[in-house]
């Protein structure tokens, strides 16, 4: 989310573009403020959404719901990997296979304990190993497409709750970083470019001068005086 100074810029500078669409006859002939206009407008378009993404990351965030979510998703994954983990380890001991055995020696209550990325890797292991006993289980097991289906699925499910949270925090990381980055370039735009094409319209056009700048001074609200991007009190 914007901080208040932040909001109190971008909402400044859409004022500042607002009153230049309005007045665009005294400038219509330098074409280095009207590229200067297009940029303004350019940023304040690209910040729009950034605007938007950092509430958004904000709310995903949050920690209502997202735990029993979770949770239930955890012990979906425990419940149907266990189902096939039993038998499994049966088919397994009956072939004499101890590795395999090994692999699939856990029943629900072990795998709810499993903390972590753990649960799923025991869960994608004994998944990834289906395959190659894959005739005898279906037949005699009963362990059938929909029954892998089923435990692709909550491993999906859970690997995608658990990464969420830090997947919001990457995304709002960039959301900030790419905020930064726009402010510094508006802030750079107004103070050396925008602030000294206008000078000559002190002389040249008072209305509108004192029309735009009036608009421009709204940028440095009480809060952000002294920001760098403060319009020279020499004009």
């Amino acid at each position: 989310m914007l901080t208040a100074k932040q909001d109190n810029r971008l909402s400044a500078a859409e004022t500042l573009a607002a009153a230049l669409k309005k007045d665009p006859a005294p400038y219509a002939a330098d074409k280095a403020l009207t590229i200067v206009a297009q940029r303004l407008d350019e940023i304040i378009a690209d910040m729009q959404p950034l605007r938007t993404a950092t509430q958004r990351t904000a709310k995903a965030g949050a920690p209502a719901g997202g735990s029993s979510d979770k949770e239930t998703a955890r012990e979906t994954l425990a419940i149907v990997a266990a189902e096939i983990a039993g038998d499994v380890f049966a088919y397994a001991s009956e072939q004499k296979l101890p590795t395999l055995q090994a692999l699939a020696d856990y029943n629900e209550t072990g795998l709810l304990k499993l903390r972590g990325s753990r649960l799923s890797d025991v869960a994608t292991a004994l998944l990834k190993e289906l395959p190659n006993h894959k005739a005898v289980l279906e037949d005699e097991y009963g362990l059938d497409k929909a029954r892998i289906k089923e435990l692709e699925d909550a491993i999906k499910a859970f690997n995608g709750l658990k990464t969420a949270p830090r997947e919001a925090q990457i995304d709002g990381k960039a959301a900030r970083t790419s905020l930064r980055t726009e402010f510094a370039e508006l802030g750079t735009l107004l103070k050396d470019r925008f602030q000294r094409l206008m000078r000559k319209y002190k002389r040249r056009d008072p209305a509108f001068h004192d029309r735009i700048m009036a608009a421009r001074a709204v940028v440095d609200r009480p809060g952000s005086a002294g920001g760098a991007d403060a319009p020279p009190t020499n004009g």
